[in-house]
């Protein structure tokens, strides 16, 4: 080689290689967004199943427990003991509503002993045969998040004596100003049990000072259960109520479907008989759902097994207790992210279950409810199956 050889690449030979370059580089690059795009969905997904897991076992949990302290009637008083529970406070959106109904429409009052479940059809996604997705009410005097709410006591006498349950911590045993409501377990074959202790038709609860040092009156043998129910606000309603609904608020994640909602759970405040929530103070649960449908599994027949399936709820507090054995829940939701590389490969989900005959809840039509780019997505049914251990059978 010489020394003063001052030959160098000719353009020609540049462009080839440049070419090259490039090509190798936008390889490079759409296999990155590939990969990044594979991991971002995946990271979602994950996301959203842990999402789903811990929401949904709020909601899992309420079911489980409905009914749990629930009068199934009430002390004989002049006039007859009434109660408030929801009212009508005009902020949930009317359009929300089929046939103007609201909160209120899942009301016992004033004189029925609450119903422990019961639902119905909302306006969000509603189909040709005007289904929605439902909205389900959850009544017992745990259906809360304050303090009060989880905590229970009895009190028993015998021979002369009144004995009070004392756990021995602060977060079991109720506080003195603690709100409770009395039941007395009356085991008698010819009269109704678990009657709610009253002194007036609005007197149907007082702190837990008062009645934890009163006499009640009693036979020897008789037994009392005292439970929680607010801190420190008087009672509208003797027990507690949460409820369940699908809603698309104002502000949705920009990573959901259209036209899908957030599942929220609210409470009915004690004191008011509004509803916390609507839904800038309820709880979301959960992100992107498309829809919600509840099932009943019923003992129609007295056998001790299930023989009915059906999404109408039961009329009274009676049947819910001699009939029903379990609720049911599927939860259509979104899963990941906008992927335009993938399609769902239907245009519709069955939110529910045949039963070996016609579909209880609905089969939803992607397509007509979410718009077209529905396919995008990966679309999952929870399915959400419990046997409620407080009904009383």
């Amino acid at each position: 080689m010489l020394v003063n050889d001052r030959r160098g690449f000719t353009l020609t030979e540049l462009i080839v290689v440049m070419a090259i370059f490039l090509v190798v580089m936008m390889i490079t690059a759409e296999t990155f967004k590939t990969v990044a795009n594979q991991s971002s969905q995946q990271s979602k997904s994950v996301e959203t199943q842990i999402e789903g897991i811990v929401g949904l076992e709020v909601l899992r949990a309420d079911i489980e427990q409905a009914g749990f302290g629930l009068p199934w009637a009430f002390q004989a008083t002049t006039p007859a003991v009434a109660y408030t529970e929801s009212v009508a406070d005009g902020t949930s959106p009317a359009s929300f509503w089929p046939s103007g109904s609201s909160p209120s429409s899942f009301n016992d009052t004033p004189n029925n002993p609450p119903r422990a479940v019961v639902s119905s059809d909302t306006t969000f996604n509603k189909d040709g045969a005007n289904v929605g997705s439902k909205y389900l009410v959850i009544k017992s005097t745990v259906a809360a998040t304050n303090d009060a709410a989880r905590k229970w006591t009895s009190v028993a006498y015998a021979d002369g004596t009144k004995t009070l349950r004392t756990w021995g911590t602060p977060d079991r045993d109720l506080a003195p100003t603690d709100m409770v409501i009395v039941v007395k377990n009356k085991l008698s074959t010819t009269q109704a049990t678990r009657e709610l202790r009253a002194t007036s038709s609005t007197t149907y609860s007082t702190t837990f000072d008062h009645y934890s040092t009163l006499t009640l009156p009693h036979l020897d043998g008789d037994t009392f259960e005292i439970y929680g129910i607010n801190t420190g606000t008087s009672l509208v309603m003797p027990f507690n109520r949460a409820d369940y609904y699908v809603m698309r608020p104002a502000k949705m994640p920009t990573t959901c479907a259209e036209n899908t909602g957030i599942l929220y759970k609210s409470t009915i405040i004690q004191g008011t008989g509004s509803s916390a929530g609507w839904p800038t103070l309820g709880t979301p649960l959960l992100d992107c759902v498309a829809d919600m449908q509840v099932v009943y599994g019923l003992d129609t027949s007295g056998a001790g097994i299930v023989n009915s399936h059906t999404t109408v709820p039961l009329a009274t507090a009676d049947l819910v207790r001699s009939q029903l054995r379990e609720i049911r829940v599927y939860i259509l939701a979104q899963e990941g992210l906008s992927d335009r590389l993938y399609s769902y490969p239907s245009e519709t989900v069955d939110v529910g279950e045949s039963f070996g005959g016609t579909i209880q809840g609905r089969t939803f039509n992607l397509k007509h409810r979410l718009g077209p780019t529905y396919n995008n997505y990966r679309w999952k049914v929870y399915t959400i199956v419990v046997r409620p251990k407080n009904l009383g059978q």
